[in-house]
């Protein structure tokens, strides 16, 4: 009696998962009834993303492979991240996409904070520090110093280039005059900026166009 039991649970057991493996897979009442996008910046973007995730109205929800779609989507180089979404009680599925957020101009493309290099498909309007460098590493280094430099000294600077994280330079306005400034390496700030008002206001330097501070102990003016 017990044996005969047992082989019932078992049977039973087999006839619940074969009817769930059909209701996921093959069955239509869990399939994609309807698809979002979100995060697109145009409705160009919007078809692009669509063609890569490649999912259409009445396939089952359970044969979306989410990591397939979101490696395809990715390979558009503005897509920072995805998320995919799927209902299963409404058949509603959400592909959403976040752009990459540029932080400046690298070598006439966008740049973000990771130094990924990318272009939006509305392009972007905001005023960026304009970056040219040898590398990626170089370029980014000088963005970040770009950042951390306090904003009414940034906001009077242009050109920023780098041919190494270690040597960077670029330009600043002062009143009706331009002064190339050797930053050297991204650090020290705080003293640079100390020495740069100090030579800045020496009679003697009021006609200066080059300031070295790359040894701000040490700093040259031209």
């Amino acid at each position: 009696m017990a044996l005969r039991k047992g082989r019932l649970t078992i049977a039973i057991a087999i006839a619940l998962i074969a009817a769930l493996a059909y209701l996921l897979g093959w069955s239509n009442l869990l399939s994609i009834k309807e698809i979002n996008y979100l995060g697109a910046p145009n409705k160009s973007s919007e078809i692009t993303i669509s063609n890569l995730a490649n999912l259409n109205i009445g396939e089952r929800l359970a044969r979306i492979e989410v990591r397939k779609v979101s490696a395809r989507i990715k390979t558009l180089p503005w897509v920072a991240s995805t998320n995919i979404s799927r209902n299963w009680i409404s058949g509603k599925v959400v592909v959403a996409v976040v752009a990459r957020v540029p932080i400046a101009t690298f070598n006439g493309q966008l740049m973000d904070a990771t130094g990924a290099r990318f272009d939006l498909p509305d392009g972007y309007i905001s005023q960026l520090p304009s970056v040219s460098a040898n590398n990626e590493e170089s370029g980014l280094a000088a963005i970040k110093l770009f950042l951390k430099l306090p904003m009414d000294f940034s906001t009077r600077t242009s050109a920023f280039a780098a041919s190494s994280p270690k040597n960077i330079h670029f330009k600043i306005t002062e009143g009706k005059r331009s002064i190339f400034i050797i930053w050297g390496e991204g650090n020290e700030i705080e003293l640079k900026l100390k020495v740069y008002q100090a030579l800045l206001a020496l009679p003697e330097n009021s006609k200066i166009t080059k300031i070295d501070l790359s040894e701000p102990h040490s700093p040259i003016v031209k």
